[in-house]
């Protein structure tokens, strides 16, 4: 069997954390062996299968010091070239592991003052790397040859979507003040993640909160809500939406004949749009009295005439309509 006089790592993948030489069946390290080490790097030696010394970066000879009992001597006249004394480096990256995406597999339950009952969905980046060798690979690594950042990645994910839904509820009251908040909801988030890492030798580095989402029913009245809020005076806006739908009549009437069933349309719709919107949407219009027996069932189609001609939306539509119902 080949014996190894030079060790060293240095054809690393970008996301390997651990390898481990020699490889199975592929030599023994040399009594004397040059062992060099990188600043970004550990090397942890072990004999029959236990942790003797982790080595910062530099270039090291195992010798006696460093294997404890064994001798050149008792491996070669007691054994022959294949002694029983196995001993292996593993390198160990320090380095730290960027833009380690991250998102809730399973929405969040959230209770909205507002908006009520609503599942949220999370998603981020965090970065970490190994803080303590021996923790880490003892704890987490174990016997395998080859580590990589993915191995972990999965993992990572599940705690910090569990400490994410412990968290939400204190921190945060209304989803509208969510993104205000993603800072201090990541800083708390990564706090407990580091109580789960400090056991496998692990240091969370940076953790960042990227969206967190409500369903699209919800962004939707989300929407609707800030959209009426903008809108301000809502005769006004009917009054805008009536001159642009007097506009595009003209414009989709087609030659001469067509122009002037479209001028004659529009000036039509000019004159009745005002008075209808007046008496569907003003509460103060003589014909919401309950003194006319005609006048709830002819403001209710009006209202329904509007919302068909696009000049409301549904939301608009609903509320008028629920208004105009309870003055019954």
């Amino acid at each position: 069997m080949a014996l190894m006089e030079i060790i060293e790592s240095v054809d690393n993948y970008s996301s390997q954390i651990i390898e481990r030489i020699p490889k199975s069946g592929e030599g023994e390290i040399k009594w004397g062996a040059q062992l060099t080490v990188r600043d970004n790097q550990w090397g942890i030696f072990y004999r029959d299968g236990q942790a003797m010394e982790v080595f910062e970066g530099g270039r090291h000879v195992l010798t006696t010091q460093n294997i404890p009992v064994l001798t050149k001597f008792v491996t070669q006249f007691g054994y022959g070239e294949d002694s029983p004394f196995r001993s292996d480096i593993l390198f160990v990256q320090r380095k730290i592991f960027t833009d380690l995406k991250w998102g809730t597999s399973d929405p969040i339950v959230f209770r909205d003052p507002e908006f009520q009952m609503m599942r949220l969905r999370a998603f981020g980046s965090s970065s970490i790397r190994v803080r303590d060798p021996l923790l880490f690979v003892n704890n987490l690594v174990g016997a395998q040859g080859f580590y990589d950042i993915s191995d972990i990645s999965n993992y990572l994910r599940q705690i910090i979507s569990s400490c994410l839904a412990q968290v939400l509820g204190t921190l945060v009251t209304s989803v509208l003040d969510l993104p205000q908040k993603y800072f201090v909801i990541a800083d708390a988030v990564k706090t407990r993640v580091q109580e789960h890492l400090d056991l496998m030798g692990l240091q969370l580095v940076q953790l960042l909160v990227n969206a967190i989402n409500p369903p699209a029913s919800v962004q939707e009245l989300i929407d609707k809500k800030s959209g009426m809020a903008v809108i301000g005076d809502m005769q006004q806006f009917m009054q805008f939406q009536t001159a642009t739908a007097i506009e595009k009549a003209a414009e989709n009437s087609g030659g001469a004949a067509g122009e002037g069933v479209g001028i004659g349309a529009g000036l039509g719709l000019g004159l009745i749009m005002p008075q209808a919107i007046s008496s569907a949407l003003m509460p103060g219009n003589p014909k919401s009295s309950g003194n006319h027996a005609g006048s709830i069932p002819e403001r209710l189609k009006q209202l329904k005439e509007l919302l068909e001609l696009e000049l409301i939306d549904q939301v608009a539509y609903e509320e008028k309509r629920d208004a105009i119902i309870s003055s019954l």
